[in-house]
């Protein structure tokens, strides 16, 4: 059976400085993987990015965007703010992402990962259409560059997220699957959703979390990883019975021990991978 890589995302490690970050994951996480993360206007100084990243002897798993101007305050928010569904701000944020998927293959990978944005249940919804039409728009420019539109999980059901993919319609769309989202979110089991997601996950965040007393309308909270509820040993063993072999990058995203928090992570990840 193939090894997973264990990994860990830059962001989660609140670490304002790309040098320190890099070097606070290979000097004293020991880690050799990261899910780089582009939430700033770093992505303007590619070279400066590229070189950082070469001299840590760092891989790069995949690259990772946010936008300005999403707010994660609640569940409302975020479904207001987030991805590509804002109309006013579609355009510049397509064009970081068309930005970033130039970055990406020279960081070494082809896997490009992004929280789409709120789709509506109802396909109905004009809006419906509007998100597919958007999805093929960018999928379509990062095709061109050999680049993968991996969207996190999150905001919509497995059987809905599934639906969606298969409205769009192209070859490079797949999934980032985070077990703590479904539970952030209220949408859905984690250990149900790798079952039905199965050959569509192309990268994996390692999050836990626990439910909240109003899934969908109110947040469910982060916890450090094992000690929620998303039976991350369940989640390791099924990915791995499904032939799924790349990276399990740590997301840490509360908290006020990052480094801390990540090490233990590593920790229970390297047990359950033996």
């Amino acid at each position: 059976m193939a090894q997973l890589q264990i990994g860990v995302c830059t962001w989660s490690l609140h670490i304002p400085d790309l040098g320190q970050t890099l070097a606070t994951i290979k000097d004293q996480l020991g880690l050799g993987v990261i899910h780089l993360g582009f939430f700033d206007d770093g992505y303007k100084e590619p070279n400066k990015i590229i070189d950082l990243v070469k001299a840590s002897g760092l891989k790069v798993s995949a690259t990772c965007l946010g936008f300005a101007g999403e707010d994660y305050t609640t569940i409302q928010d975020i479904a207001r703010t987030g991805g590509y569904l804002p109309d006013d701000v579609f355009e510049a944020r397509y064009e970081k992402t068309v930005a970033v998927a130039d970055i990406t293959p020279k960081l070494g990978t082809d896997i490009l990962t992004v929280h789409i944005g709120f789709v509506p249940e109802d396909h109905k919804d004009p809006k419906y259409a509007v998100m597919v039409d958007r999805a093929r728009r960018i999928a379509d420019a990062l095709g061109e560059r050999g680049v993968k539109l991996v969207m996190e999980t999150g905001q919509e059901s497995p059987e809905n997220l599934i639906a969606f993919m298969d409205a769009v319609g192209r070859p490079n769309v797949a999934v980032n699957f985070d077990p703590a989202n479904m539970i952030l979110y209220g949408v859905g089991e984690p250990v149900e959703a790798v079952s039905l997601l199965r050959d569509r996950i192309a990268h994996v965040h390692m999050k836990d979390a626990t439910w909240s007393a109003k899934p969908r309308e109110q947040w469910g909270e982060e916890v450090v990883l094992g000690t929620g509820e998303a039976d991350i040993p369940r989640i390791v063993s099924k990915l791995r019975a499904q032939g799924y072999t790349g990276t399990l990058a740590i997301e840490r995203e509360a908290g006020n021990q990052r480094v801390a928090d990540i090490a233990e992570a590593i920790k229970l990840l390297k047990s359950l991978l033996g």
